[in-house]
């Protein structure tokens, strides 16, 4: 099984598809045959590409290549039908928010079933919550930290904490509250947005890296009109 956590067209009619595996970890593979050619007009993808949506779960059959090719994804179908996270604006930017985030921070290819498992959780978790999601990226953050290896409870009192007071209680509540509990803490969209910039600064500082989201601007767009 693959969590789709991002696609990049190449060529004219191919298609190339990063994903966490339960079985193999980080991976990526080519998808020939995405597009249909038209004389005359662009591209178009093929029904079944819609699947690969953020946060998708597929199963898949993948193909081995020669030694340093990029294996081909030859047969993929959904494990699960999230049509909430494809048709919620809401969860749609939250989505594109948490692929985007796990694209630019899983790194490297080590198998992590505890991880997967998460990352699966997660997602169905956001596909079947009926209220307003608004605090799930939150949620999500508090725990995926963990996993990266940087927990956010053992660094409050280092010499780099990006947090005020006032995140630092936030994030503590977070990590403890149950999913309900979280879903349902009080906080303004301004309070919000600084928070998730908080995060993403303590994450780049201990990945040594730069974290730039394209999708943390949709996310601060709708906090805007909470």
């Amino acid at each position: 099984m693959m969590i789709v956590l991002h696609t990049l067209k190449y060529g004219d009619t191919s298609l190339i598809v990063h994903g966490y595996t339960k079985e193999e970890g980080r991976v990526s593979f080519i998808l020939r045959g995405a597009f249909r050619q038209s004389s005359g007009k662009r591209s178009a993808p093929r029904p079944e590409v819609v699947s690969l949506h953020p946060l998708s779960i597929v199963n898949y059959v993948a193909s081995k290549t020669m030694k340093g090719s990029m294996p081909y994804l030859r047969e993929f179908s959904p494990k699960y039908r999230l049509h909430s996270i494809r048709e919620d604006f809401d969860k749609i930017s939250i989505a594109m928010f948490i692929s985007e985030l796990l694209y630019r921070t899983l790194l490297h290819s080590e198998r992590d079933e505890e991880l997967y498992d998460f990352l699966e959780d997660a997602v169905l978790r956001l596909e079947a919550f009926e209220g307003s999601p608004a605090n799930f990226h939150l949620w999500f953050l508090a725990r995926y930290a963990a996993f990266l290896g940087f927990p956010f409870e053992r660094g409050f009192n280092l010499d780099y904490n990006p947090f005020t007071p006032q995140q630092t209680a936030r994030l503590r509540t977070l990590h403890e509250a149950s999913f309900e509990e979280a879903m349902v803490m009080a906080m303004t969209g301004a309070e919000r947005k600084e928070l998730i910039e908080a995060v993403i600064r303590w994450l780049e500082y201990h990945t040594g890296s730069r974290i730039e989201l394209r999708s943390i601007s949709v996310l601060h767009q709708l906090s805007k009109i909470r």
